[in-house]
């Protein structure tokens, strides 16, 4: 993305301008525009703020680049905030990381070889891929129905115990347990579990299970097959043996819930050169809500390239962020490397989630925004970061 040229100007120049940041690591991208994968021409999905009732403020913060590649901070308003938001997922450099599964024929089995490239190629050069139109809606909507089980038996769970989890306390406090952790504010990221569905788990307190409706009875026990992710993280690490499944999970952002910091999801390899290997580790999100709602319910903020930087230079370039906005049934997978945050999801009230969800939300609602994530490594990889050891259940 940094390195390519067009037309005489470098690609970086042509999407950021000549002032941006981003070309002061444009030696680290050298890659013609004749290398750069180019993905099949597809309509480019178009999204909309959703509208607001006022701009009262909202507890968001802005970090910009400053003039040495500093960061400075800036509390914008909730309509600023989407404004921005609408903008980051409209830059032009989104459209050269989004494909469509369509475009390579039924589910992709007329082009899958085509398509496995593609997304190798981009991954490699850009840390970053968006998959449209990957899972059927059948596949969502058994996700999402495990998804909310899974997460009012955690939450249940936690109440039982008096454990907080939405509470200002966890901007500097962790809750860190065996099958999830809270690191942020209103930001929950749940394991996958197959026995957080069965009714006869006994690590569930009688007390909880009383709580349980008879709608619990319908909810699917596991995921579904995903035959496809499966073998596009295997295009993507490689090698001579296949990679695996580490876990997969929820990530759940409540209303009101705050921006994450900028991270990599792991620590480096090597103090340094980390940033010149291979891919071998990568993570893939899978959507659950219709585009119209992500920019209120907060999308993912990435910096296109960073798996390829020193962490301190990807924290000079997170003023040249995109919004990741993802619809239903869309995936995105992206380089372990890369720098990235969640962002704040502005709806106000959880109550009204399961309205929303019709589509008979309003302007007070609020939802729980989830997102369905899988991470896959190349078999060496241990990750033994981002869990505790002890069980919730315990």
């Amino acid at each position: 993305l940094f390195g390519a040229t067009k037309n005489g100007q470098s690609l970086t120049e042509s999407i950021f301008g000549p002032s941006s940041t981003a070309s002061s690591n444009s030696n680290l991208f050298t890659q013609s525009a004749h290398s750069t994968p180019r993905p099949k021409k597809h309509k480019r999905p178009r999204t909309k703020a959703p509208s607001s009732s006022g701009s009262e403020s909202a507890a968001v913060t802005h970090h910009e680049g400053g003039e040495k590649g500093g960061v400075k901070n800036e509390l914008l308003s909730r309509d600023e905030t989407l404004r921005r938001r609408r903008q980051q997922s409209e830059d032009k450099s989104l459209e050269q990381l989004t494909i469509s599964l369509k475009d390579y024929g039924r589910d992709g089995g007329g082009n899958i070889e085509e398509l496995y490239a593609d997304v190798r190629g981009l991954m490699k050069h850009h840390g970053l891929v968006i998959l449209r139109d990957a899972l059927s809606e059948g596949n969502v909507a058994e996700i999402t129905d495990l998804a909310d089980s899974t997460r009012r038996r955690i939450c249940e769970t936690l109440d039982a115990r008096k454990i907080p989890y939405d509470s200002p306390i966890n901007d500097t406090e962790t809750v860190c347990f065996r099958e999830l952790a809270v690191r942020c504010r209103g930001r929950m990221d749940v394991r996958y579990e197959e026995d957080y569905g069965n009714d006869d788990d006994t690590k569930t307190t009688s007390a909880t299970k009383a709580k349980r409706t008879d709608t619990d009875n319908t909810t699917p026990k596991k995921l579904p097959p995903l035959s496809l992710i499966d073998n596009l993280a295997a295009s993507v690490l490689h090698g001579a043996e296949a990679p695996n499944l580490v876990y997969s999970g929820w990530i759940f952002s409540f209303p009101d819930s705050a921006d994450q910091p900028w991270h990599q999801d792991g620590s480096p390899l090597f103090e340094r050169g980390t940033e010149s290997l291979p891919s071998y580790a990568l993570n893939v999100f899978c959507g659950l809500h219709h585009r119209r709602e992500l920019l209120e319910l907060g999308p993912t903020e990435f910096v296109v390239g960073s798996h390829r930087m020193e962490t301190e230079g990807a924290m000079d370039e997170i003023g040249t962020a995109v919004s990741a906005v993802l619809g239903k049934g869309d995936i995105l997978l992206y380089d372990y490397r890369i720098c990235h945050r969640g962002t704040s999801n502005l709806s106000s009230s959880v109550d009204a989630s399961a309205r929303y969800d019709r589509g008979e939300s309003n302007d007070d609602s609020g939802v729980v925004r989830k997102v369905l994530y899988l991470m896959y490594a190349r078999p060496w990889f241990r990750e033994h970061l981002n869990f505790g050891d002890k069980s919730l259940f315990e």
